[in-house]
């Protein structure tokens, strides 16, 4: 997260640009710490099952977990790990929790969805107030596989991007202003795993990245524009990515369901490196993926129980975490007292905390 604003000095603007863009200088030798929560809403296939953010306004870490129990969402102070809220508006399992600041007047939301394709978006600055409650008038899917919001520094408009799983296969525009539905995202015939935003500085425009079967489709953000469409291999799925800026040049990384990382250079179009994380033809199915620094990526192993630590530069899995349970969605975080950490989210509903 980048917030351009050169303006604002204020004593929590500088405290808080120190937190979100601290580099993790320690390698990530984990080690298991204890359970936040055991009732975290935990939905196979879904990436962002829970979130953790830094508060622009307080300048505190939270968690936040979709309980499965009645699917609220509860927030946990991360200094004391006590719950301090609960927010009511879902009655189905949630599948998507992501955190975004507008970084025009870095207001704070939550964006959530669910089983039955609604799609909310709390407004954290606002005490937690919704902001909207999104019908995205799909029809036949399963459920919403990705959501995100999108404020552009070069538009006037800011936007929510959605994706669905199901019969109807395609990705949504609508305007964060007023929730009205404006256009489909290019195709409309894929399932879109996962959605990211790319602010292209070369040309100075942003794009939607949407995280296929077997392919990568990026897109201008409202213009019908394709940009490229990324295809090494089929048959698999990509899962999860993040982007990352290395010598000047950005790069995403993909995790997929055949054990491979894919690293994609964005601005020539094609593959930099590919990770093999199988071993002993282990066939490992890869969910979440997070950035640990520039040297090291983790990734959470859905069918082989563990996570695992890569070293990016020689391109090899150098620890392996086994867990008693399956892995769906792994944030990384600094915690308030134990530091450098990672929170593992499981299928047995439980949210895990790991540091140095």
């Amino acid at each position: 997260m980048k917030i351009n604003n050169e303006n604002n000095n204020t004593i929590a603007h500088r405290d808080y640009l120190n937190k979100i863009n601290y580099k993790f200088n320690k390698n990530p030798n984990l080690k298991y710490k204890f359970n936040i929560t055991n009732t975290n809403d935990s939905v196979y296939g879904a990436n962002d099952i829970f979130e953790v953010y830094i508060s622009y306004k307080d300048n505190k870490e939270y968690l936040v977990s979709p309980n499965i129990n009645n699917y609220y969402l509860d927030i946990f102070a991360l200094l004391d790990n006590k719950k301090i809220k609960s927010l009511e508006g879902h009655t189905t399992n949630i599948t998507n929790i992501r955190y975004f600041i507008n970084n025009k007047d870095f207001n704070e939301y939550l964006i959530w969805s669910c089983y039955n394709k609604k799609v909310i978006i709390w407004d954290i600055t606002d005490n937690f107030s919704i902001k909207y409650q999104i019908n995205t008038e799909f029809k036949n899917i399963f459920y919403i596989y990705s959501c995100l919001l999108v404020f552009p520094h070069n538009y006037q408009e800011n936007f929510i991007i959605i994706s669905s799983f199901g019969n109807e296969l395609s990705s949504k525009i609508y305007s964060f202003e007023n929730g009205k539905f404006i256009k489909y995202i290019y195709p409309n015939n894929k399932f879109i795993f996962y959605l990211l935003s790319w602010y292209n500085k070369r040309n100075n425009k942003y794009y939607i990245i949407q995280l296929a079967d077997s392919e990568i489709i990026i897109t201008n953000l409202l213009e019908d524009d394709l940009y490229s469409k990324l295809i090494h291999e089929i048959n698999y799925y990509y899962i999860c990515g993040f982007i990352y800026n290395k010598n000047n040049n950005d790069y995403l990384c993909c995790s997929t369901t055949n054990g491979f990382i894919k690293i994609w250079d964005l601005y020539n179009k094609n593959i930099f490196k590919i990770i093999n994380t199988n071993k002993a033809k282990t066939n490992n199915w890869l969910m979440h993926i997070i950035e640990w620094n520039n040297k090291y990526i983790i990734v959470a192993d859905f069918r082989n129980y563990s996570f695992k630590i890569i070293d990016i530069e020689i391109g090899k899995v150098i620890s392996n975490y086994k867990v008693p349970h399956k892995i769906i969605s792994i944030k990384k975080l600094k915690h308030p007292i134990y530091g450098e950490s990672l929170l593992v989210g499981d299928d047995d509903n439980r949210i895990e905390l790991f540091s140095i």
